[in-house]
């Protein structure tokens, strides 16, 4: 409350000056959470509708009337076919109820916010909102789940997408994952996990010496599926030709939280010591012909020309404005419920997952995925949504997809685990549990057995401490088959990482393994992994990853250089601060001759022979 006080004064006297904000290297705290608090000060909602209008200093074509209008699509499927639905526009104006809203469906507009569509729509419908006072807002399309092809049916014990093996592509653009679905099928994988597609940070200045690190792919701006890897049509184009070829395709959902607060549009600066301000500039998105708009409230020091106030967390294409997210706290404890909850991990502007807009927004996005095709999805930093939360979005989700989840739907949570492995997934009276309390959760929820068993949690404890994952940290077999196993994975390509420990039964390949080393591994992911007795039934799901190696090239400067060798992370697109760029040259991740560990970049170990034989053969398919 005292710097609230602090800063309030400071910024009654800064604006009595003349001047826009704050003075010296001053920077704005005043939503930061005092003592148990978590929810962001209603009166921060004064601090929204910031992104310049049109013909005002700072505003760009892709900004639309952000200024006064948010909206995005809600569908609801009539029932479990998922053969007809109504979408519904929900829109809001800055002016509330003095400006009048017209609906734009499929080109023809209408009074009406809902508009109801049958199987023999077979295109996306393209959506628009127009304000009496000239406002108008383009939104992403809606594809519907009926015009998404059938999955080939393929031989193999995959139990309708309930056992199976997924490939993760790491850093694999989309037109490459379209080119790799045809061996993936023939080969016999189960499905391919893609990494986030949705509207995500991007920068033409190095950050910490390089040009768009792989974690930016984690900070989402928007829900629109314009990501660094592919536009709507290429990811639409992508789910189309794998589910032809037999492979199921899961999204990487980013839903605890949007992009790191200072990384957004507005101006920046932080205190440097004795007298001197650092400044750092705009940062871009994914979004192909300019950014949607986006603000937080760090490290920001000058007021809006709209409002005569500082910035707040306002992401106007999400449909998310200050309210919608926690106040800001720093993550500390991993033991905390609270700081586990609300904190912002690693800086990143947390969603207020309690609130109800806020659960329907982001079941309002899983649904648009599965309407493009996607059969599941890896739900990020889970373990930082409180489990009710998660429950909730799932239910809703349920709901918009007419009432029942998809037979072959299948989500795992990144449930990372430590010291907090008991208050996470032994202790169910916790209340913040991901095993017996999330599941009974479930079940109240209305979710069937059937459908509570597709909800299911990524085993960071596998393969050293493998029952540390399992509900009740128990082994039985209506534990083993809510867990998810892998022998390495994306965080680990993180230099210094250790949130997972594989002891003797694991290693990382890009960390140094030997290839031979790691293929016995990944042979022993599906012949006898870690703490499975019954191999045809224990771990269904087993997820192998096909990453990159970092670019080192000898240069001891680049070692640890977290780029993706997508061209996006190559020095040639920097444009400030290039002095400092480590560049990652572009590389080719699809390689029809590949057979695996055969580099120099892609690392490709699911086209490996001896794996997939080992595979194969746990999927009871001919060798």
């Amino acid at each position: 409350m005292a710097a609230m006080l602090v800063n309030a004064l400071i910024y009654a006297l800064a604006i009595r000056r003349g001047q826009n904000g704050l003075p010296g290297c001053e920077v704005y705290h005043d939503n930061e959470c005092q003592g148990s608090t978590i929810v962001t000060n209603e009166s921060m909602a004064s601090r929204r509708w910031v992104t310049p209008a049109q013909g005002s200093v700072g505003y760009l074509p892709s900004y639309q009337d952000y200024s006064h209008l948010v909206a995005y699509a809600h569908v609801l499927y009539s029932d479990a076919t998922l053969r007809s639905a109504t979408v519904e526009l929900r829109a809001e104006h800055k002016n509330g109820e003095s400006v009048s809203l017209s609906y734009v469906f499929d080109g023809v507009k209408q009074a009406a916010a809902k508009r109801s569509f049958t199987s023999t729509f077979s295109k996306p419908l393209t959506l628009a909102v127009e304000g009496s006072d000239g406002t108008r807002l383009t939104l992403e399309p809606v594809d519907f789940h009926w015009n998404a092809p059938n999955i080939t049916a393929r031989p193999g014990d995959y139990r309708g997408g309930q056992k199976g093996a997924i490939v993760e592509l790491f850093g694999w653009p989309d037109a490459d994952v379209e080119a790799e679905c045809e061996f993936l099928g023939s080969a016999g994988y189960l499905g391919v996990k893609l990494f986030p597609h949705q509207e995500q940070l991007m920068s033409s200045e190095p950050f910490n010496g390089v040009l768009n690190p792989w974690y930016f792919m984690y900070q989402p701006v928007s829900y629109r599926l314009e990501g660094r890897m592919g536009t709507r049509d290429d990811l639409r184009q992508l789910v189309r030709t794998c589910r032809q070829a037999g492979v199921r395709v899961y999204a990487d959902a980013v839903i605890n939280h949007m992009t790191g607060g200072g990384n957004d549009m507005g101006k920046h600066r932080r205190d440097a010591g004795g007298g001197t301000c650092v400044h750092w500039g705009n940062k871009s998105s994914s979004m192909g012909g300019g950014p949607s708009p986006f603000f937080t409230q760090s490290s920001t020091y000058e007021v809006s020309p709209a409002t005569g106030l500082p910035s707040s967390q306002e992401f106007p294409a999400a449909a998310y404005g200050p309210l919608d997210f926690h106040c800001e706290r720093v993550l500390n404890s991993w033991n905390d419920p609270l700081e586990l909850n609300a904190g912002w991990l690693t800086g990143l502007t947390d969603l207020n997952t309690e609130r109800e807009h806020v659960q329907e927004r982001i079941a309002a996005y899983l649904t648009d995925l599965i309407g493009l095709g996607m059969s599941g999805f890896r739900i990020d930093a889970a373990k930082h949504i409180h489990p009710d939360d998660l429950v909730a979005i799932l239910a809703k989700l349920r709901r918009n997809l007419g009432g029942s989840l998809p037979t072959d739907f299948l989500t795992w949570l990144e449930v990372l685990l430590g010291g907090e492995a008991d208050l996470l997934m032994c202790d169910a009276s916790s209340s913040y549990n991901y095993g017996g309390y999330l599941l009974q959760a479930l079940r109240t929820a209305g979710l069937t057995e059937e459908e509570a068993a597709t909800v299911k949690i990524w085993n960071s404890g596998y393969p050293k401490e493998p029952e540390k994952g399992l509900v009740g940290c128990s082994a039985t077999p209506e534990t083993t088959v809510r867990a998810v196993i892998q022998n390495d994975d994306a965080d680990q390509q993180n230099p210094g990482s250790s949130s997972r420990d594989m002891g003797d039964d694991g290693c990382v390949l890009i960390k140094g393994c030997d290839p031979d080393e790691h293929r016995a591994y990944e042979v022993k992911l599906f012949e006898a992994p870690k703490g499975a007795t019954d191999n045809a039934n224990d771990f269904p799901i087993r997820v192998l990853l096909s990453s990159f190696y970092w670019p080192s090239g000898g240069r001891s400067e680049d070692e640890g250089v977290q780029g993706i060798p997508d061209g996006k992370s190559d020095c040639a697109g920097c444009t400030v601060g290039c002095q400092d760029c480590h560049s990652v040259p572009v590389a080719q991740a699809h390689d029809a001759s590949s057979t695996g560990y055969d580099g120099p970049t892609y690392t490709r170990v699911h086209r490996d022979a001896e794996i997939i034989a080992a595979m194969r053969k746990w999927m009871g398919m001919t060798l």
